[in-house]
């Protein structure tokens, strides 16, 4: 018989065996490695445990489930119709203008006392200018609506003569509206002030009357108080916003004199205590000639004609 020979075995079977040998060491390495990781970061754990419950410092175990939410809860549901969406957009509204616009005060224009001079009169009452205006920028928030107020206190005095309505104080009998002259002592031309958007505005103000005989800082406290609680009343409100429809089609203009508008809200905020006064030398440095005729008339009984009118006079109305 033939000798038996023994298996072959080349070297590609010799190499493929060894690879598996070493793979399947290395396997077997990591997973005895990776018992060893869990089970020392498992002794690990303990370790900080016991040190943390014994003060261990530095160290605070916090379990995760601390921070899970509660799945008992259920988030809070808020109806539409509960929350006053529309009352709380016009009070931002509201808010939004008034802080855009800034702070308003009252501007007092005090011409020369009848007492300190030669003239004598038999009314014996003068004028001064009030004018509400922005701090900052001095525009006049009074435009061309100081004519509405002109007109609606005539007309409740004369309602009030009638008997059809209450009178409102005397204080406001014989108060008018007037433009402001451009360049002090300069010509017959109105000051005008331009809008955020770009328009003119003219510049109106109101000429009250007072007694010449009483104290001045006192009369305008006084005057404005009662100015103030008569923009409070509903039927001046209503009326004067009818004044201004009758005048101006402006949209913004006709909303800020609502009965919750911004017009009022400004009026309502600016103090009473705090107000700028500007001494005036002669009644020109505000009044425009036409104006002038009729304060100058008013208060010292005389013609409209200034050629008619005395030096001192005409130096009251146009200074020297």
């Amino acid at each position: 018989m033939p000798p038996k020979r023994k298996a072959h075995v080349g070297k590609k079977e010799v190499k493929k065996c060894k690879k598996e040998s070493l793979l399947k060491s290395s396997l077997d390495s990591k997973n005895e490695n990776g018992d060893d990781d869990k089970s020392r970061k498992k002794n690990l754990g303990k370790d900080f445990t016991e040190k943390n419950k014994q003060g261990f410092p530095g160290f605070t175990v916090v379990k995760m489930d601390t921070f899970l939410p509660d799945s008992s809860s259920k988030e809070p549901t808020f109806e539409t119709k509960e929350f006053p969406i529309m009352e709380l957009n016009q009070v931002l509204q509201k808010k939004s203008r008034l802080s855009f616009q800034g702070s308003f005060s009252w501007k007092i224009m005090q011409f020369p006392s009848l007492l300190k001079t030669a003239l004598s009169t038999k009314n014996a009452r003068q004028y001064f200018g009030l004018d509400l205006v922005e701090v900052v920028s001095g525009r006049t928030f009074w435009a061309h609506k100081a004519k509405v107020w002109e007109d609606l206190f005539e007309s409740v005095q004369d309602f009030a003569k009638k008997g059809q309505c209450d009178p409102i104080s005397d204080m406001f009998n014989g108060v008018l509206s007037c433009p402001v002259r451009a360049i002090p002592n300069g010509p017959n031309e109105t000051e005008t002030f331009q809008s955020v958007k770009g328009q003119k505005i003219q510049h109106w103000i109101l000429l009250v009357p007072m007694p010449a005989d009483i104290d001045f800082m006192n009369y305008i406290k006084k005057f404005l108080s009662c100015f103030h609680q008569l923009c409070k009343k509903p039927f001046v409100k209503s009326a004067y916003k009818s004044g201004v429809e009758a005048i101006t089609t402006h949209a913004g203009l006709i909303n800020a004199t609502s009965d919750d508008g911004s017009y009022w809200s400004v009026i309502d905020n600016t103090t009473q205590k705090d107000f700028i006064v500007q001494s005036k030398l002669c009644l020109s440095e505000v009044l425009q000639d036409y104006t002038i005729k009729e304060v100058v008339s008013l208060m010292f009984g005389v013609s409209k004609d200034f050629n008619q009118w005395s030096e001192s006079v005409k130096t009251y109305a146009f200074g020297s």
